[in-house]
C-alpha cells in the first residue's frame, strides 16, 4: 500500500467515525424535540379538558429518553391529570329489572364499551350523551354532565322492547322517531318541594298549637281565680275560641306531617310535574277537623 492509498484510507475511516458519532447525536436531538412537543401538546389538551389524550402525551414526554427536566415536569403533570380523569360504572337492565351485559355503549357517537363487564371506564369531563344499544331493545340515550375528579359514578339504563304499535312509526315530517332520551340524574329536585312545604306547615301548626294552648290555659286559670263561676260570657268565649284555634292548628300540623312523610316515601315515583297539596279545615263544635289533599 503506497502513501497515497494509506492517506485515502485514513480519510474514509475518519469520515465513518464522524458519522458514527453524529448519528446518535441527531437521534438524541430528535428524541428531545419529540419530548418537548409531547409536553406542549399535553398541556394544551389538559387545558382544553381532553384529559385522556393529555395523559398519553405526558406519558410520552416522561420516557427515559427525554431530558431530565422534561421528565420531571411531565411526571408531575401526569399524576395531576390521572387524578382528574373521571370514571363511570355502566350498567343496564331489561324490562324485568335483570342486569344485562350484551349492551354496546357509545359516548357522543364514539365507541366506549362493546360489552358491560362492571369495570369502570374513563371519560373526559364535560357534557356527554351516552347511548345504550342492545339487540331486540329500543336504544336509550342518557345525557349527563361529568365533573373532573368524579370517580366510579354509576350510570344505569333501563332497556325495553320497542312497542309493536310504534314499529315503523314516523314523525309528522316523515322521519323516524328518535330513541327516547332519559336523564341520568337522580329524581328531580322538584319532588322535594312538596315534603318541604308540608314540613313547614307542620312546624307552623305545632308552633301555633303551643302558643294558643298556653295562652288559653293562662286565660282559663285567670278566670278561675277571679270570677268563676260567674265570669262574663265574652271572656269565656275568648278562652273557648283560643282552645278551638289550638285544636285546629294541632290537626293541621299532624295532617301536614303525615303528608310530608308520605311524600318523602313516594318521591322516587313522583313525576316531574309539580305537585299540588291543600289542607282543608272544617270547624266542629268544641274543635275542628283537618283533611290533607294532594295531587301527584
Amino acid at each position: 500500500m503506497n502513501q497515497r492509498t494509506a492517506r485515502r484510507s485514513l480519510v474514509v475511516a475518519a469520515a465513518i467515525a464522524a458519522l458514527a458519532y453524529l448519528q446518535p447525536a441527531r437521534a438524541r436531538a430528535g428524541d428531545a424535540e419529540a419530548c418537548f412537543t409531547a409536553s406542549e401538546e399535553g398541556q394544551r389538551l389538559r387545558d382544553d379538558g381532553h384529559l385522556r389524550d393529555a395523559r398519553a402525551r405526558f406519558i410520552a414526554c416522561g420516557a427515559v429518553a427525554c431530558p431530565a427536566l422534561v421528565r420531571s415536569d411531565c411526571a408531575g403533570w401526569l399524576s395531576d391529570v390521572t387524578a382528574r380523569v373521571p370514571t363511570l360504572i355502566l350498567s343496564a337492565q331489561d324490562e324485568q329489572g335483570q342486569d344485562v351485559a350484551d349492551v354496546q355503549v357509545t359516548l357522543d357517537g364514539a365507541p366506549l364499551a362493546a360489552r358491560l363487564d362492571g369495570k369502570a371506564v374513563e371519560v373526559d369531563p364535560g357534557e356527554h350523551v351516552l347511548r345504550f344499544e342492545r339487540a331486540g331493545s329500543a336504544p336509550v340515550a342518557l345525557r349527563l354532565v361529568v365533573r373532573e375528579g368524579e370517580k366510579l359514578r354509576r350510570v344505569s339504563a333501563r332497556l325495553a322492547r320497542p312497542a309493536t304499535a310504534r314499529a315503523g312509526a314516523t314523525t309528522p315530517g316523515g322521519g323516524p322517531i328518535a330513541p327516547r332520551e332519559d336523564q341520568a340524574a337522580s329524581p328531580p329536585a322538584s319532588s322535594l318541594l312538596l315534603p318541604i312545604a308540608l314540613g313547614g306547615v307542620a312546624a307552623a301548626g305545632g308552633v301555633a298549637y303551643a302558643a294558643l294552648g298556653l295562652s288559653a290555659r293562662a286565660d282559663a286559670d285567670r278566670l278561675r281565680t277571679t270570677c268563676a263561676p260567674r265570669c262574663a260570657e265574652a271572656d269565656v268565649d275568648a278562652v273557648r275560641t283560643k282552645v278551638i284555634a289550638a285544636n285546629v292548628a294541632f290537626g293541621v300540623g299532624v295532617a301536614a306531617l303525615g303528608g310530608a312523610v308520605a311524600a318523602l316515601l313516594l318521591r322516587d315515583s313522583m313525576p316531574a310535574a309539580p305537585a299540588a297539596a291543600a289542607v282543608h279545615v272544617v270547624p266542629l263544635p268544641g274543635g275542628a277537623a283537618a283533611a290533607l289533599g294532594a295531587r301527584f
